[in-house]
């Protein structure tokens, strides 16, 4: 047997040797080398997937020899895994991390701390306050700011509908809003992400609370898909509810909606919530869903546009792992402390467990400590931070921040940022170029010099194979059709979707998604998300090319029953 330090040692010596390896294998341009079914797959783990009685340090004769039984075990991992370092993982909303972050989590994990109260976590603590600081300060929150580490931005939201209901109704956090006799309702886009949905689940108001509002048309033909929401519709929304006797309390707005990644008119709401607050003669809180848009605040020329009036609204969910490449998971709830004070997380969702949260200590002879309950120490900012969370536990993700903020800058934030947006653009353009595609959001008909969208971080297309162009001529008739879910176009264009999805995943040179918007009756589109700092104009060029060359390919068999097929290269 070996001691942990000769162990470590020999750890870190053979996992550099396998992730360079890694590394170079990325040049065979592979997102994933084999992509398998779970039939497939699970066989190529049988003799890990069972888990043994007894393990791979008992069966072998030293430390080192049950570390490569481990490290055989992260090599088949790696080699049958989805290669989010590279830039053509343009799947979800996120992108591999790099070289820091990788050392930044490695920290985490040695330190295998719990970021609840300041004692085990001092240093934690502290990265955590300087990393609200800054973020606030981006934001236009004043200093210091009340906000928490969560762990993804499902988790933020819900804190920040908790946050908002024990703050607004006190009482509610002790007899529940059944007993008050409250019916409380959320309002949020018709584009929003479910997790407001499942908040409202999980709070006990159910799904029928939340009301979804329209939004402005930005879509194809002005089909009001991909626009943000529409302030006046919100307005006379929860004026209804309001008449309807129900207590409306809560407004999600969106920074960069899943799908389309919409941006809601901030300022505008903010405007037409506040007027409506002095007719009902009680607060609404405000939210912001940045999980996929937020780092856009890092940008001066985009944050103008996208955020106007976001230092109004009064709280907001940011995710550094998504466009700014902190490995996930990285997601943080800030609140407004000009509007609620900088103890509100704690105030509302505290209970003041003694037997974790102590106060100072007086008795003779110890050494006088100040209390943490308080919170007055460090510039006021909150020491013990798990009491403002519904849970209790977190890890020290504000340490994966605090170490790649150190290392990238602000600026360098702000360049990754601008990078995306414009790589959106090009990408855009490219599309809009082809007979082959349809753009879900055209180009403003105004400018077409005009960045996409407005500002978008998605691109979303319909394929358009010769085989419609030649019977439907400009297909405009044939996209107003695809509208009814029931007709044979939108029965063609979402099988066409599939069809090139699964010729491109099973190429396996780059990875994108597809989806449609149901609530829309819109067919399933391909969604290519643009975050990676790595991709360059060559590497959307590619995958254009080999998207046109794919979709140049799809035959139509059945034109009424929508059978597609894809002739052999």
């Amino acid at each position: 047997m070996v001691n942990d330090e000769a162990l470590i040692a020999h750890l870190l010596t053979r996992m550099a040797e396998i992730l360079q390896r890694y590394g170079r294998e990325e040049e065979n341009l592979k997102v994933l080398s084999k992509p398998l079914p779970a039939s497939q797959l699970r066989p190529l783990f049988d003799q890990h997937m069972a888990l043994p009685e007894q393990g791979a340090k008992d069966k072998a004769g030293s430390d080192t020899e049950a570390a490569e039984d481990i490290l055989g075990l992260v090599e088949t991992i790696l080699q049958h895994s989805a290669r989010t370092v590279s830039p053509r993982f343009m799947d979800k909303l996120y992108a591999g991390s790099d070289a820091i972050g990788q050392i930044a989590e490695l920290v985490i994990a040695v330190l295998n701390t719990n970021v609840h109260v300041y004692s085990v976590s001092p240093v934690a603590t502290l990265m955590e306050h300087a990393c609200i600081h800054a973020l606030s300060e981006a934001v236009g929150f004043a200093t210091p700011c009340s906000g928490v580490f969560s762990p993804g931005g499902s988790a933020s939201n819900l804190l920040a509908m908790t946050t908002a209901r024990n703050t607004l109704f006190p009482d509610l956090k002790r007899v529940g809003a059944a007993r008050s006799g409250q019916l409380l309702t959320v309002f949020t886009s018709v584009e929003a992400h479910y997790s407001i949905q499942k908040s409202a689940i999980v709070m006990g108001l159910g799904s029928d609370s939340v009301v979804a509002i329209p939004v402005n048309a930005a879509g194809y033909g002005g089909s009001g898909v991909g626009g943000g929401i529409d302030p006046v519709e919100l307005r006379n929304l929860i004026q209804q509810s309001a008449g309807l006797g129900e207590t409306p309390f809560f407004i999600n707005l969106t920074a960069g909606t899943t799908v389309l990644s919409s941006f809601d008119p901030i300022q505008e709401c903010v405007a037409a919530v506040r007027a409506l607050e002095a007719e009902l003669g009680r607060k609404i809180w405000i939210h912001v869903d940045g999980s996929y848009g937020g780092p856009v605040i890092f940008s001066k020329k985009w944050k103008e546009r996208l955020f106007r009036g976001i230092e109004l609204v009064d709280s907001i969910t940011l995710n550094p792992h998504k466009i700014l490449g902190v490995p996930q998971q990285c997601s943080v709830l800030l609140v407004n402390s000009d509007r609620w004070g900088r103890k509100v997380l704690w105030e509302a969702n505290g209970l003041r467990a003694d037997y974790l949260f102590h106060d100072s200590e007086m008795s003779p002879g110890l050494p006088t400590t100040p209390s943490v309950r308080e919170g007055e120490e460090d510039n006021g900012f909150m020491m013990d931070m798990g009491d403002a969370t519904i849970g209790c536990g977190r890890k020290a993700d504000a340490v994966k921040l605090f170490i790649c903020w150190t290392f990238h800058g602000t600026q360098g934030w702000a360049r990754r940022v601008d990078k995306a947006l414009e790589n959106v653009d090009t990408l855009a353009r490219l599309f809009a170029s082809s007979k082959q595609f349809q753009l879900v959001i055209p180009f403003s008909k105004e400018s077409q010099d005009e960045v996409y969208g407005g500002g978008r971080l998605t691109v979303g297309v319909w394929c358009i194979p010769q085989a419609l162009q030649s019977r439907y001529g400009q297909l405009q008739e044939f996209m107003n059709q695809s509208k009814n879910p029931k007709s044979s176009a939108h029965v063609l264009l979402k099988r066409i979707t599939k069809l090139v999805h699964v010729e491109l995943t099973r190429r396996g040179r780059f990875m994108i998604d597809f989806m449609g918007l149901k609530w829309q009756d819109l067919p399933d589109f391909i969604r290519v998300a643009v975050s990676s700092d790595r991709i360059d104009n060559a590497l959307l060029h590619e995958l254009f090319n080999e998207l046109e060359g794919i979709v140049s390919r799809v035959e139509v068999v059945d034109f009424e029953q929508g059978i597609v097929s894809l002739r052999e290269e």
